[in-house]
């Protein structure tokens, strides 16, 4: 082959190899894989947790396709617990039992666990950062006094890009509120991606019953006149959202019953709960960090139990 054609095969390799690199239609995906963490939480039909459960008993699919389960743990670990507290007008009636309800959970705190409470009303405000002592549970939360309007959504995005940032281990936020927005800044769907991204577990006390309480305590007490057509629209939108963010988390919804389980005592079951949940892992055969959302489905090899998991991650 003489030089000239060398030449020109150079040239044209050089040129696809070019267009190769910089065309815009190829995309820029990154491979470092990483290891996704599930905590699971396993019940019998009657709300029981059920123990003893072993990695075999336990299999996990992404997208359809089974994974191999990297590490597995039943053992209690650290918690990293924020109370995220609506001291909203909204909430007046509730306060007291509120705040005592926070008391008695952190009373059943270990050692080794830490917590964070963000009140939040007009706007948030981090009353107590990362500790583990009653004494100053109980300093913040006598400060609290409920009023004014609420931004629960820009609440949860502060939580999740700034307190819950570079925090390692089982994080967990509890959100005790009606739901109802009225003066957030961020979309509830941007609060949402970013509790999914955070791998902390959402729990919410729901408090959005009570909004019929407090429209007749308004009616009977001050005249005020209430749309009941307009009051039930707002705490179905308020009750689907809490839904929705407690699911995609693996966290839950509860709704509390003054006659049957007090607010505090659903908060002393709820961190038995937590510590006893199975903890497991595992790399995506897919190992794209392509920004898409993968869907995860835990099975357990046990009848009659309830499996409670987040539903999937935005591989980022």
């Amino acid at each position: 082959m003489d030089y000239t054609k060398r030449l020109v095969i150079l040239l044209i390799f050089s040129i696809f190899f070019t267009m190769f690199i910089f065309c815009d239609d190829v995309p820029n995906y990154r491979v470092k894989v990483k290891q996704i963490f599930v905590p699971v939480s396993v019940t019998s039909l009657s709300g029981d947790p059920v123990t003893g459960l072993t990695k075999k008993d336990f299999r996990i699919y992404e997208n359809g396709i089974e994974q191999k389960i990297i590490n597995f743990a039943s053992e209690e670990v650290p918690l990293n617990v924020v109370f995220l507290m609506d001291v909203s007008g909204s909430t007046y009636l509730e306060s007291g039992d509120i705040k005592q309800a926070i008391i008695d959970f952190s009373k059943e705190l270990k050692p080794q666990d830490r917590e964070a409470i963000i009140s939040f009303n007009n706007q948030s405000k981090l009353i107590l950062d990362w500790c583990n002592d009653l004494y100053r549970v109980e300093r913040a939360l006598d400060r609290v006094m409920p009023k004014g309007s609420t931004v629960w959504y820009d609440t949860l995005y502060v939580t999740f890009t700034d307190l819950l940032k570079g925090v390692k281990g089982k994080k967990v936020v509890i959100g005790i509120t009606d739901g109802v927005d009225t003066g957030s800044i961020v979309s509830f769907d941007d609060a949402l991606n970013k509790a999914i991204d955070s791998n902390a577990q959402v729990y919410i006390i729901s408090q959005t019953s009570k909004l019929k309480d407090l429209a007749d305590y308004y009616r009977r007490n001050y005249g005020a006149r209430i749309n009941e057509t307009d009051l039930m629209k707002t705490m179905y939108a308020a009750d689907s959202q809490l839904k929705e963010i407690t699911y995609k988390t693996g966290g839950r919804l509860i709704y509390p019953d003054k006659l049957t389980k007090p607010l505090n005592e659903i908060f002393v079951k709820l961190i038995k709960e937590l510590r006893q949940e199975y903890y497991i892992s595992y790399k995506p055969h897919n190992i794209f960090m392509d920004g898409s959302y993968r869907k995860i489905k835990v099975v357990v090899k046990r009848p009659n139990v309830l499996v409670r998991y987040k539903p999937g991650y935005y591989a980022r």
